[in-house]
């Protein structure tokens, strides 16, 4: 858990820098606003998703470090709503495409798997029983 805020600034600066990559290309090809629009709206609303998915393991994990019973919640429900917010927001509202919405909405989940890849290969001399935390 102690690795969950290090992470996600990582996750959120590698947003940060595909939403900066599309607002140069916004300006570049403007005749594709609707695609890259549509990208920046879907990679904002993932990141928002990420932060409300850290804040909620957080909270789970205090309530079960202090030993009381969490209760439960909509889950996976609020994420999913976030998203359609978000689409319904890119596609009727904004005219933005709306593939390419999905396409930012799935960035931040892509980017969290590669560097959660990367840190296990990193990751020198380690044995299965270390992440039980077994003594040999």
């Amino acid at each position: 858990m102690d690795d969950l805020p290090a992470l996600l600034r990582k996750v959120s600066r590698i947003t940060f820098f595909f939403l900066s990559i599309g607002c140069v290309s916004w300006v570049v090809w403007p005749a594709h606003k609707t695609v890259f629009g549509g990208f920046m709206l879907g990679a904002i609303g993932s990141l928002v998703i990420a932060w409300h998915l850290a804040w909620k393991l957080v909270r789970i994990g205090n309530v079960s470090v202090a030993g009381a019973k969490p209760r439960s919640g909509f889950g996976f429900l609020s994420r999913a709503a976030l998203a359609l917010l978000v689409a319904f927001v890119s596609v009727r509202m904004l005219e933005f495409n709306l593939p390419a919405t999905v396409a930012g909405l799935i960035a931040t989940p892509l980017a969290t798997l590669l560097l959660g890849l990367m840190s296990r290969r990193r990751r020198p001399g380690g044995h299965s029983t270390d992440e039980r935390g077994e003594k040999h």
